[in-house]
């Protein structure tokens, strides 16, 4: 019998021989032994140091403060812009108007492009643009292929400058957003964040909702004005990477972004601050959960005391299942599946610290005792010193997702700027955080978790919570104003 072989077959046969006698011949490695555990590994450093902003950061001729950096890796280009304007900032009786004018300014059409050709053009050549409003900011952004450079520049120039603010466009978008606000209430986590800001800021800027009467008295002159006051070079910080040449791509930017004839500073934020009291904000909405947000007042940053409080609030619930109130609360008494603090970081007003859980009615009571006890303990006690490391590693470790490409550095150094802060901020923060010490997370646990300035914000079902006790707490013993998701808007 004769077995004849494919010439592919036998010629691939023969490297792998060669290939294996190659490696048995040859000296055996030298390896090192495996560790009998994990935790045992041992990895080399990456060296890995904060970039600093200072070579991205340029003030252009035409005064606008720029960060630009290039990024060859893909044929893209963004651009972001921060402005100096927020809805804090909004006229009273005209809540929304910033919301509104920002989303006009991508959706109501130039005075070169009417609306849905701008739409075609966008579309066509899958570019992005977006337009934002936040209490106290603006922003845009363009995302763009680079051989559209020229077309998506000329359209942002467009959009910043020449906003046509089309009437039907204009109705269009009042229409979404007034069916937000119809629809905000419909689930009880923006119940409770709305509550709390009311709770926490009666009668001032943050605790000011918008109406459908106040979306419905905007006008589009009143439009025209605030872009007219809001919408200028010197009122913008940039940032801008991606595939171009730079010399290139500043006289792009000074050509299209206007020069200020006119310098005007920018409005003044209202002076807010919190009414220390201790007491309850119920918003009766018929649940079989009830949700919960126990807040105190912290500070209007920069404070010193903002890296103690940052790795407090870590300790306690802001590291998530391994922090104190994570352990406690849901994994040892099972009462609820998330509960976190949060410490906020507010440049405009005074901030606070809360901590947020949700938990079925029947055992209310008990998961918001068992939180007092842990705020207490901390407030008692100083921290451990696994505990404090712990929190700095965590706290440092999220530096390099800030980091991670040439358009994340220059966006966060806008930012940083746009806030004021030193160009140094985020190369000094790892040495600042590594320097607070157990007591002084301690001290900073006394001066600002201060049960006689606790304030408790609740959504839920009033027959299954309000008269419900525990050992040690119990809503009688509070001062509590009950109110529904519907009179929210109205509140004093």
């Amino acid at each position: 019998m004769i077995i004849t072989y494919n010439n592919k077959f036998v010629m691939g046969l023969i490297l792998c021989i060669g290939v294996m006698f190659a490696l048995t011949s040859a000296a055996p490695a030298t390896k090192k032994p495996l560790p009998n555990h994990p935790s045992r590994i041992k990895y080399d450093s990456l060296h890995w140091e904060v970039p600093l902003g200072n070579k991205h950061r340029t003030v252009l001729k035409n005064g606008l403060i720029s960060y630009i950096a290039t990024d060859k890796r893909l044929p893209i280009v963004h651009i972001s812009g921060l402005v100096h304007y927020g809805s804090l900032l909004d006229p009273a009786g005209k809540e929304g108007i910033s919301t509104l004018m920002s989303s006009l300014l991508r959706n109501g059409g130039t005075h070169k492009y009417s609306a849905d050709t701008l739409d075609y053009i966008i579309d066509l050549c899958a570019m992005e643009f977006s337009f934002g409003a936040s209490e106290s900011q603006l922003s845009f952004s363009v995302s763009f292929l680079e051989e559209y450079t020229d077309q998506a520049m000329n359209i942002l120039a467009e959009m910043l400058y020449k906003p046509a603010f089309e009437p039907k466009r204009i109705e269009r978008e009042r229409t979404r957003l007034l069916e937000s606000v119809r629809h905000r209430f419909d689930n009880p986590g923006p119940i409770l964040k709305a509550a709390y800001s009311i709770n926490m800021y009666k009668g001032q800027k943050p605790a000011t909702l918008v109406t459908e009467k106040s979306i419905k008295s905007i006008t589009r002159d009143n439009l025209i004005a605030l872009h007219k006051k809001v919408y200028r070079t010197n009122n913008f910080i940039l940032a801008v990477s991606g595939d171009f040449n730079r010399d290139s791509m500043i006289a792009r930017l000074e050509k299209l972004f206007l020069k200020d004839t006119i310098h005007t500073k920018s409005d003044q934020f209202p002076t807010i601050d919190i009414k220390n009291r201790s007491q309850c904000l119920f918003v009766h909405k018929p649940l079989s959960q009830a949700y919960v947000r126990i807040g105190f007042p912290l500070f209007k940053r920069p404070s010193d005391d903002y890296y103690s409080v940052s790795l407090l609030n870590e300790i306690l619930g802001g590291g998530g299942f391994i922090s104190r109130l994570g352990m406690t609360v849901r994994s040892d008494a099972g009462l609820t599946y998330s509960i976190y603090s949060v410490a906020e970081s507010n440049y405009r007003y005074p901030a606070t610290l809360y901590i947020d859980f949700f938990t079925k009615n029947q055992s209310f009571s008990k998961a918001v005792e068992l939180t007092l006890k842990e705020i207490k303990t901390i407030t008692d006690e100083n921290v451990k010193a696994n505990e404090l490391k712990n929190a700095q590693s965590a706290l440092t470790s999220e530096l390099p997702s800030m980091f991670r490409s040439p358009f994340d550095i220059v966006s966060t150094y806008a930012w940083n700027e746009f806030y004021g802060r030193p160009d140094t901020q985020y190369k000094e923060y790892p040495n600042k955080l590594k320097a607070i010490s157990a007591n002084q997370v301690h001290e900073a646990a006394k001066k600002y978790l201060d049960l006689s300035k606790i304030t408790y914000t609740v959504v839920g079902d009033t027959a299954a919570l309000l008269h419900q006790k525990s050992d040690s707490f119990s809503l009688e013993n509070l001062s509590v104003k009950v109110t529904v998701p519907d009179s929210l808007p109205m509140q004093p």
